[in-house]
């Protein structure tokens, strides 16, 4: 009896995500056509006609966990309604409480940094997600320029999108380094006087 006959699409989604089993038992060192032909159920000849080789599964593989882990806002359900900073303080606590929840991908994506630094399409394609990622920041960052210039001093939409992008990636590393110290509602509390500190200056004396 003839198998399941599957779109070439539907497959090749079927073998990254079995890739990414592997790779998160294994990390990348693990990651061979053969360990993830066997997790999907598939031929090693199969793996090869949709990646090609080892290397372009890699690639594949980290363009689609950039796709599921650096999202960034949009969520207007949650965002109507609020000023300003509360919609960017939002969008920014939804993503940082995400961390945790998300530690396989999230450690994975490191390993994909550390080869980046040999690997220039790794490189490539890691700047242009976090570019992304930070740009889909670049609207809420503007309504709170937009609202108050003059607190900002100077600094435009692309460098508080670009503050808020780093500040997600630092806790992204604390959630992965040191996790049993990661408290989001510590993190936030603080980010929170920081920033309501800087929108009340001391007064001169």
């Amino acid at each position: 009896m003839p198998g399941r006959k599957v779109p070439e699409e539907q497959r090749r989604l079927e073998i990254l995500k079995a890739a990414y089993r592997v790779a998160g038992r294994e990390r990348l060192t693990g990651l061979t056509a053969q360990a993830v032909a066997a997790e999907a159920g598939v031929s090693k000849g199969l793996v090869f006609f949709h990646f090609g080789n080892r290397d372009g599964l890699l690639v594949a593989l980290l363009k689609w966990l950039l796709g599921i882990t650096l999202v960034g806002p949009d969520m207007p359900e949650l965002l109507a309604g609020r000023t300003p900073g509360e919609r960017l303080m939002s969008a920014l606590r939804r993503d940082v409480e995400a961390l945790p929840r998300q530690r396989e991908r999230v450690e994975l994506f490191f390993d994909f940094w550390v080869m980046g630094t040999r690997h220039p399409e790794v490189q490539r394609a890691i700047r242009a997600a976090l570019d992304g990622y930070r740009d889909a920041y670049r609207p809420l960052a503007q309504a709170v320029v937009d609202a108050d210039p003059a607190r900002f001093g100077g600094i435009g939409a692309e460098g508080l999108a670009g503050v808020v992008a780093g500040f997600i990636e630092g806790c992204a590393i604390q959630a992965v380094m040191d996790p049993e110290r990661f408290n989001v509602e510590s993190y936030m509390r603080t980010l929170a006087a920081l920033v309501a500190e800087a929108g009340n200056p001391r007064r001169a004396e």
